[in-house]
């Protein structure tokens, strides 16, 4: 793994300090105990001791290896958000957006390897496998389990763990309670919005005829305005060190600098051990402001007509709506630029910029406005039966129709950039450095044909123009039915034994279109929008950044309104000054300054499974020690249906002079392009054992084993079978497509841990653990394979052969190129007599396109698909000490993980790898106070640097570590108030490629402060 120096020692001996410490806490305790061995007195444990002590009780407790976190009270969770909650449980860490937790890796596996439930139902996604726990407000949670080893009978999906997320139930806890729950959310991120912002939650839970009925609504609603800030650089293209003559041998990679080439000012000067450097693209400031509503309801009602039935009736609403106002300014740096100047360092064999420049070349200074604007919402109907039908065996009947929906919210669709740019940059400079942020230069002005600076311009607006523009349409949709039946018989002597089947019902659907004005170079006239701009500086806005405050940093942008911008440029399209060519017709609005919901990109992907499960459990003795076994087998069958909206191929053409293959679509009545649904099937089975054995060695002190068998299923972008043409050549033509016939990703796991029990809320664990991989899904290349039966190739067609044969005479020694061919029909074929021959223009400017014809040859494909064709292992080691000081009211729970797999990315290999990303050692230290009504915890959280890309052009996430501080205070039983810091240190986050020099990304940290108020009834 790439390990950064974290603070090791600092975690050592604050691990050494609780062991002691508890070991002087306990001694202290002893004495306490004799001294008042006469005394009874109940003490009532609540807030954060309360909720440590039921996680623990949970833990241990637990069939297999579980961690969890509960509720410190109704209505409070330990963290505003369960992502940050669950990154404080041993192996799991977390991915922050908009600097709150969203989404979980557990055990080095992502987002995607992981399942969350809702009391054991599997809930629908955005339109992923992965869950967003930014969606669900953590005040209407009771607790959450995590299950690191699997189980029968709980739900597959999960190689790094399976999350349950449990709400509480009236009957649970009878008789009346309520708390409601107000704070203001200062969000410091944003640069425009309000400075506070609210969130109001409440709860009421109450039952009647005997505590024979009940009834319970929580629900929340948050408005938060916040910003991002970042500095990025879109690539590092990754290429060997080559020669001239390499070069000209076809070696190099494509667009490569030969060393010693006198245009590259400054370059690497000889090709080395094989040498990789790297050349940065478009260099990028992004400022975000985005405003977000929550709106969270849980209504939950509860009958028990006799002892042994009880009906439970829930549905669960989440609405989240999010919206971005995007600003950007950047600069593109050409690849293939051939005035350019450079700095370099070098690591090895890794040669990375710290100056790099372009002279002359792209001459746009452009800047982007944007509108993001999506709707998330959920709905979940379900009903549960309990039935004791003896005092022995019960079962249950769980049923729930959830459906979860993103949809555009906006009338400029779910994202919308319009760029503006002014045609006079004659010098673009980027600064790169070890730690730092990339750092813009542009200089504006007028060059001469020998390169020489002969005018210098400053930002003006009246140089600047409208270009191109997108507006984007993307909608999901899942919906999930889901049935499980379950029972469970005991046997005298506390054995047991579950059964249950179960079926579960998923469909995915996304479509996605756009409209596009690709006038990138600018339409109209310099200085027709010129009233509409106005400068905004972006001083100090990157000061917390290393180099934020570098002097040749480009500081100044404009500014506008996103609407008066549209609207100038549709009346200077309607007046004729502006003249463009939008895709689909320019939309609705004829502009293309609108979005239409006309897709060209639908997908619907639909799983069934059925599942059945036994699970058994043995209580047993040895050395007069009680001993757990729970062993359990699963099968699982399922079957995957994939459609997908297609356009139909009807044609294809040759346009011979620039050697471009076009394919043409068939046209239904209106003139839109033909679509046809396509549809894929593939099934598979499996069959998941388990076992857990758990022995307390002596009081106190338990040893657990586990091994089970557990599986991922493929992504649905993996999934879906829409196919995708990339390129048409003479002799090679690529395309893409899902997989629908993919297998589950498989994990044999193995964990053996130790845990100590050894005072109130108090214990010490230590674990190991391997995870063995199999099925894992990579692209694979299928070669030549036929897609479409009555499209032609005119390359080696009948017209082709007749244009050789006339140029060569039949001599197969004469040599000739596509101008020849181009020639010969423009002399031959001007008459416009053969369809399949398309002549435009006229003398030398003329060009020629064939078209295939019935006879010319097929076209042979060679289609990349993802199929199951990898296996890794990983393994690893986790400790933890949770531990209260007696009755002062201190405590702390410090823990480490480490994680480590058979594959490593190695940065001296110049190619597109397979490595399992998000692997990464994880640490937190929790300090707490909790006594007389006042609560106060101090929480660090710390994660290593980890791999996010493994492509051809890596991504590291460099280490990063967040302090957060909650406090609160009881005023009386019923009144509390509170004050809750995020990432009170402001910590920023990097990414970089190869090398800490290529900075791919650096975005600024900012804290977030909560002041609220807690009433319970």
């Amino acid at each position: 793994m790439y390990k950064q120096s974290f603070k090791h020692k600092l975690l050592a001996v604050s691990i050494a300090t609780a062991v002691a410490a508890s070991a002087n806490a306990q001694e202290q305790q002893t004495q306490a105990e004799d001294n008042q061995e006469n005394i009874l007195e109940e003490v009532i444990v609540t807030g954060i001791r309360a909720s440590l002590q039921r996680s623990m009780d949970m833990k241990r407790d637990a069939k297999g290896v579980v961690d969890g976190i509960s509720a410190e009270d109704m209505g409070k969770f330990p963290d505003t958000n369960l992502a940050e909650s669950l990154q404080r449980i041993t192996g799991v860490a977390i991915d922050r957006e908009r600097g709150e937790g969203s989404k979980i890796t557990v055990r080095g596996f992502g987002p995607d390897f992981n399942i969350v439930t809702f009391n054991d139902r599997q809930m629908p996604t955005n339109g992923g496998r992965s869950f967003d726990f930014a969606n669900i407000a953590s005040e209407g949670i009771s607790a959450v389990e995590v299950y690191k080893s699997g189980r029968a009978n709980v739900a597959t999906g999960g190689i790094g763990a399976t999350v349950n997320v449990k709400t509480a139930k009236p009957l649970d806890k009878p008789g009346f309670q309520a708390v409601i729950s107000g704070k203001g959310v200062h969000d410091p991120s944003n640069r425009d919005g309000a400075s506070l912002t609210p969130e109001i939650s409440g709860i009421f839970s109450n039952t009647f005829a005997d505590d024979t009925f009940g009834i319970s609504l929580a629900a929340s609603y948050q408005d938060r305005e916040g910003g991002s800030q970042s500095a990025t650089t879109q690539d590092f293209y990754s290429r060997n060190l080559v020669t001239q003559e390499q070069i000209d041998n076809g070696e190099g990679d494509s667009g490569a600098i030969a060393v010693g080439d006198p245009t590259a000012i400054g370059f690497p000067s000889e090709v080395g051990e094989g040498g990789i450097y790297a050349i940065p693209t478009n260099i990028q400031y992004n400022l975000d402001e985005f405003k977000r509503e929550r709106t969270n309801a849980q209504l939950t009602m509860q009958w028990r007509p006799i002892d042994t039935v009880t009906a439970t009736v829930d549905y669960t609403y989440a609405e989240n709506a999010i919206s971005t106002e995007h600003t950007d300014l950047s600069a593109w740096i050409d690849p293939g630029c051939q005035t350019r100047e450079s700095e370099w360092v070098q690591e090895g064999r890794i040669w990375s910029p710290t100056t790099y420049r372009h002279v002359g070349c792209a001459t746009d200074s452009l800047q982007g406005v944007g509108k993001f604007a999506v709707l998330n919402e959920n709905n979940s109907v379900g009903l549960n039966i309990k039935w004791d039908a003896t005092e022995k065996l019960s079962f249950s009947l769980d049923y729930h129709d959830s459906s979860g929906e993103n949809s555009p919210n906006s009338k400029y669709g779910s994202n919308s950039v319009v760029a503006v740019a002014s045609n006079n940059r004659i010098t673009t400079s980027g600064y790169f450095s070890a730690d730092g942020m990339p750092i813009l230069d542009v200089e504006l002005g007028e060059r001469n044909d020998y390169g020489q600076i002969i005018r210098v311009d400053e930002k003006d607006p009246n140089d600047v123009r409208i270009t191109g523009s997108i507006f984007g349409t993307a909608v999901s949709r899942m919906d999930v039915k889901q049935l499980q039946i379950q029972g469970d018989f005991e046997f005298d002597g506390g054995h047991t034994i579950d059964f249950g089947v179960a079926t579960l019902e998923v469909k995915n659907r996304s479509q996605y279109t756009d409209i596009q004005r690709n006038n990138w170079s600018g339409v109209g006239e310099p200085g027709d929008i010129a009233d509409l701009l106005s400068f905004e500086s972006i001083d100090g806005v990157f000061d917390s950044l290393n180099g934020g405050g570098d002097p040749r940093q480009e500081a100044l942008l404009y500014s506008w309104d996103f609407d008066a911008l549209i609207e100038r440029g549709e009346d200077l399209l309607i007046s004729g000054d502006h003249t463009t060519n939008p895709s689909k017709g320019g939309g609705p609005c004829g502009t293309g300054y609108c979005p239409t919901y006309n897709f060209n990109s639908d997908e619907l992907t639909t799983e069934t499974s059925s599942s059945v499960y036994v699970q058994g459990h043995y209580l047993g003795e040895a050395f007069n020690r009680d001993y757990n076994v729970y062993a359990g087998l699963r099968y699982e069958y399922t079957e995957v249906n994939s459609e997908a909206l297609s356009p139909v191929v009807g044609g294809v053409g040759w346009d011979v002079s620039s050697n471009t293959f076009l394919y043409d679509y068939l046209k239904d009545e209106n003139g839109d392009d033909l679509q046809e649904f396509t549809e894929l099937t593939g099934d598979y089975d499996v069959l998941l054992p388990s076992i857990d054995f758990d022995i307390e060695l002596i009081d106190d002190l338990i040893l657990r084993a586990s091994y089970s068998k557990t599986i991922t299923r493929p992504t649905y972008g993996a999934l879906k079978g829409q196919l995708n043409i990339w390129s048409i050549g003479k002799e090679d033509s690529t395309a893409g497509s899902g997989n629908p016939q993919l297998l589950p990703m498989e994990s044999d796991n193995l964990d053996l841990s130790i845990e100590w029990y050894y005072g109130e809320a108090s214990y010490a664990s230590a674990g190991i653990w391997s995870k063995n991989v199999t099925n894992f899904i990579a692209n694979g290349t299928f070669e030549d394979i036929l897609l479409y039966e009555n499209v032609t190739t005119p390359y080696g067609g009948a017209l082709y052969q007749e244009a050789v044969e006339a140029i060569t005479g039949g001599d197969s020694s004469v040599t000739f190129d596509d101008d020849d061919i181009n020639t010969y029909f423009i002399e031959n074929y001007a008459n416009g007599n053969n369809p399949y021959v398309i002549i435009t223009g006229e003398g030398e400017d003329a060009t020629v396109q064939l078209d295939g014809a019935s006879g010319d040859p097929a076209i042979y494909f060679d289609v990349s698909k993802p199929v199951n064709q990898r296996k890794t292992s990983v393994n690893g080691m986790e400790f933890m000490v949770q531990h209260t000081f007696g009755e002062t009211g201190f405590g702390l729970q410090a823990n480490y993980t480490i994680v480590d797999g058979d594959l490593d990315y190695d940065l001296n290999l110049n190619e597109e790898q397979w490595v399992v990303p998000g692997m990464s050692d994880t640490a937190n230290l929790v300090g707490f106070y909790d006594k007389n009504g006042l609560e106060i915890r101090l929480a660090y959280n710390w994660r290593d640097q980890f791999l996010v890309d493994p492509g051809k052009d890596p991504k590291f996430v460099e280490e990063y570590f967040q302090l957060d501080l909650n406090v609160s205070y009881e005023i009386n039983d019923n009144v509390s108030v509170f004050v809750e810091g995020i990432n009170i240190t402001e910590e920023n986050k990097r990414v970089h490629g190869r090398s800490s020099y290529q900075v791919r990304e650096y975005a600024v940290g900012h804290a977030r402060y909560n002041l609220g108020a807690r009433y319970v009834f």
